[in-house]
């Protein structure tokens, strides 16, 4: 017969409060006013770094505050030092080389060739505590699975 409903008379895959956090996020994350991503806890070692970097700069460092996954899923991207391995649909998990270093990245796009004719893309990735957007070509880039170690530092 009919499929049975949740409390909000959706049906359970239906409802952004009722369905469960896709696989890598968490139910209830942590977001600030002036914040850009939402973060696995407020002891995120970035969103901490953040805030101090805030109040260096005479800014206003807002409190974090807990909210539903779904109150923030399609509004902010997850931090990347707190969830490196989720990939939102249209991204790819991927190891971006930074000065001789490998990091866990999300390549959130491709944006074509540059004039040596390397594929670049759009790539987002934590080092030493800062969250970085970068455009990275090619040459830098690795695909990753989630769990996956390093590469080792020999590689391309």
């Amino acid at each position: 017969m009919g499929e049975s409903r949740c409390v909000h008379d959706l049906l359970p895959r239906q409802c952004g409060l009722c369905r469960p956090a896709p696989s890598g996020l968490a139910e209830r994350v942590t977001v600030t006013p002036g914040g850009t991503v939402f973060h696995g806890t407020a002891r995120c070692e970035a969103l901490v770094e953040r805030q101090r970097k805030a109040l260096r700069l005479g800014l206003e460092a807002h409190d974090p505050r807990v909210v539903p996954l779904a109150q923030v899923l399609h509004d902010r991207p997850p931090c990347v030092h707190c969830f490196p391995d989720y990939a939102p649909e249209g991204t790819r998990l991927c190891w971006i080389r930074r000065d001789g270093v490998w990091y866990k990245g999300l390549l959130k796009r491709w944006s074509g060739r540059d004039a040596a004719n390397l594929w670049e893309a759009d790539v987002a990735y934590v080092a030493d505590l800062a969250l970085l957007d970068v455009v990275a070509d090619q040459r830098s880039l690795l695909p990753r699975e989630p769990g996956q170690e390093a590469p080792p530092l020999s590689t391309r």
